[in-house]
């Protein structure tokens, strides 16, 4: 998918795939892997999500990358810190003490100007693009990755030929081809997501769906 095509989505307020909530997984989660209650998260493409503040609420740094001002604003209007504003790279950069949202496009995101990531969130984000746009996906986040740096991130599975994307089908095999060289992959939650295919049935999901999040743990050097 275009960034044009997510522009014109979020200008036509078609953005069937953001939560009103948190996501729900996230908080049982989080305190079950053990995650550090200090550091910084980094959210590709992260929309409007209340995970952000879900994140500064729990005492981290946290980073946003989004192409749409739309979503970038909806997250300042919520935020209570006061905002700087600034242009670096071609992205236009928003500050505050505890977030930072850079709009524009992940990919020509600068490693050089984040500070290191104790995290990379991908929540809804490998799902949108279709299989030709997921190995640079997965190559921009191990560029950003520091030696200890931790993936989670989450995927559907389902029948891909049953619907077109988004959101995709992202099975464990690739998840495996695209980070396995660099992290061990542990499926840290799994559910049927069966409720939700009367929502996909018009486009044609008629067998299962099932939703994963996948726990990404650096492999140990030598």
């Amino acid at each position: 998918m275009e960034i044009s095509y997510w522009q014109s989505r979020w200008q036509k307020e078609k953005t069937g795939w953001h939560m009103e909530t948190v996501y729900p997984p996230l908080p049982t989660l989080w305190d079950r892997l053990g995650f550090k209650s200090s550091g910084r998260v980094l959210v590709p493409l992260c929309g409007k999500s209340l995970d952000l503040q879900w994140f500064v609420n729990r005492g981290l740094t946290v980073t946003g990358v989004d192409v749409s001002t739309q979503a970038i604003h909806h997250i300042m209007q919520r935020h209570p810190e006061p905002f700087t504003q600034n242009n670096s790279y071609g992205f236009t950069v928003y500050r505050s003490k505890s977030l930072i949202l850079w709009k524009g496009d992940y990919m020509k995101l600068p490693s050089s100007e984040l500070s290191p990531q104790d995290i990379i969130y991908d929540k809804a984000s490998i799902i949108a693009l279709p299989p030709q746009k997921r190995q640079a996906h997965a190559n921009k986040h191990l560029e950003l990755c520091n030696p200890d740096t931790q993936i989670l991130l989450q995927t559907f599975e389902y029948e891909q030929h049953e619907m077109n994307g988004p959101p995709f089908a992202v099975l464990e095999q690739e998840l495996k081809n695209l980070f396995g060289s660099r992290f061990k992959l542990t499926c840290v939650h799994e559910q049927s997501k069966m409720e939700e295919l009367q929502r996909f049935q018009q486009r044609g999901l008629s067998s299962y769906l099932t939703e994963k999040v996948f726990h990404l743990t650096p492999l140990q050097s030598g």
